[in-house]
């Protein structure tokens, strides 16, 4: 049997280094830009923080409308750094990170900073340091109904998570560039 760790840290090392790369040159502008109108994004609230809209608290929207808003990058960057605090913390701590706790990037610097943080922090080291053995098993009440799923089913997860919202991002930056031949923004 191949070793799930090592693939798995190499698939995520590969696909961070890829998302990273799309991110080089990210503005402010760019970072908040919204394509059409109402987008979800992240905002500072009249009490100074900011904070991710429609969130549930456990990284993904809650309540979100049928068809859900188009999302910015800040909200994409904010999504992608709550799965890996969200699913982290509750396999590789103690699982009591609210969506209170969290800080989000009010411009593109600290965005890139937050993602740093919360992928090496809440995530990367964590996977880097399990046993063969601990891959395989459930990962536990937790997760709620996903309880009886194993690490690695958890991990393909957040994996999934990552590469769909980074492609998400690099679309939206590749749209950004274009915006004037849209005839929008």
């Amino acid at each position: 049997m191949a070793d799930i760790a090592n693939s798995l840290a190499t698939a995520f090392d590969q696909v961070w280094g890829r998302f990273l790369g799309r991110l080089d040159g990210l503005g402010d502008e760019e970072y908040f830009w919204q394509p059409v109108p109402d987008c979800w994004s992240v905002r500072q609230g009249d009490d100074g923080r900011w904070r991710i809209d429609g969130d549930g608290g456990d990284g993904g929207p809650a309540n979100a409308p049928d068809p859900p808003p188009i999302t910015t990058i800040a909200w994409r960057i904010g999504h992608i750094g709550l799965t890996f605090i969200g699913f982290g913390d509750r396999l590789f701590a103690d699982g009591n990170i609210t969506l209170n706790d969290v800080e989000f990037a009010p411009s593109s610097i600290e965005a890139v900073a937050f993602l740093n943080n919360t992928y090496q922090d809440y995530w990367r080291e964590g996977i880097g340091t399990l046993s063969q053995e601990r891959w395989w098993r459930s990962i536990g009440p937790a997760f709620g109904s996903y309880a009886q799923l194993s690490t690695t089913d958890l991990a393909l997860h957040v994996l999934d998570e990552l590469t769909h919202h980074a492609a998400e991002v690099g679309l939206l930056r590749d749209l950004y560039r274009h915006k004037d031949l849209l005839g929008n923004n």
